[in-house]
């Protein structure tokens, strides 16, 4: 069903509700301003993310929101969503109560969550089956009421089934986030680049995007550009670029700290490397130069 609400174009999919069991897939594009509020409520939630991306706010923590990611929010957990408002956001929800899970899947729900009341699925570590689980709760809708329930806590019981095959963990999150940066590190290499500015790139907050840099490269995001900055300006320098001239177009803002991370990594001052000439730059870190008899 679609609808307008406020000017604003709302695809309402399909809600299900029975014997314990609310479900809701939901599409908004655009998402609205102020979508989203700290909340909590008795029961389990599960949210799958078909098409978004942002981040879970679970009791303060942050976790990366992109599609095919998975969240399991503990009943009296206080959680959000901020979801970016570029593009649309599609999900599937799923509210429950213990009962309403079949006998032998009661037990499996709890191991779902941390410590922390939430248990984060990155997209690589979830198999396809569980997104056609999803999908099948539409064909609850032409059942009569008594098989609907039935076959909503049927699919619910699988999906826990599935998830309690799986650590909630954010390892292959890391990896992927990790590798993801990389890549835009490298395709900013030349620019002006804060945690912050990366930070809301990735809609994580800073404490998480270096934790998961780290853990997946085995490298802060400060020390990985330093390396990256230097070896790229030393190949600069070797190729007839000043070293002033190579700091700059490297992304170094300031010659003194350029100086300083070149020497420790390459033991030489930037100017020993230059091809060409009769003599030897000598320089300080200031970049103050002067010419010296070649030995």
């Amino acid at each position: 069903m679609t609808r307008k609400k406020g000017g604003h174009t709302v695809h309402r999919i399909q809600r299900l509700e029975g014997g314990g069991i609310e479900f809701c897939a939901s599409y908004d594009d655009p998402v609205p301003r102020g979508f989203g509020q700290n909340h909590c409520h008795d029961t389990y939630e599960i949210l799958y993310v078909a098409e978004g991306k942002g981040r879970y706010i679970i009791e303060g923590s942050e976790y990366a929101m992109r599609p095919g990611t998975l969240m399991v929010i503990h009943p009296t957990t206080y959680h959000f969503v901020d979801v970016s408002r570029e593009g649309a956001y599609e999900r599937y929800v799923v509210n429950f109560s213990q009962l309403a899970l079949a006998d032998a899947a009661r037990p499996l729900v709890e191991g779902l969550c941390t410590a922390e009341g939430c248990g984060f699925y990155s997209a690589a570590s979830l198999p396809p089956s569980l997104l056609a689980a999803f999908e099948r709760f539409s064909l609850a809708a032409s059942l009569p009421e008594e098989k609907r329930v039935a076959y909503m806590q049927m699919l619910l019981s699988e999906i826990v089934v599935l998830l309690s095959s799986i650590d909630p963990d954010d390892v292959a999150d890391n990896a992927e986030l990790g590798a993801r940066v990389i890549r835009y590190l490298n395709a900013h290499i030349e620019g002006g680049m804060s945690l912050d500015r990366i930070a809301r790139h990735f809609f994580v907050s800073k404490y998480y995007l270096c934790r998961a840099f780290k853990k997946h490269n085995g490298i802060s995001i400060h020390g990985y550009l330093t390396q990256k900055r230097v070896m790229l300006a030393k190949k600069m320098i070797e190729d007839g670029e000043t070293a002033a001239g190579a700091a700059y177009r490297v992304g170094f803002g300031d010659y003194s700290a350029f100086y300083r991370a070149y020497v420790k990594l390459t033991g030489a001052s930037p100017v020993a490397g230059r091809r060409g000439g009769a003599g030897v730059e000598k320089e300080d870190e200031n970049g103050k130069k002067e010419q010296s008899e070649e030995a």
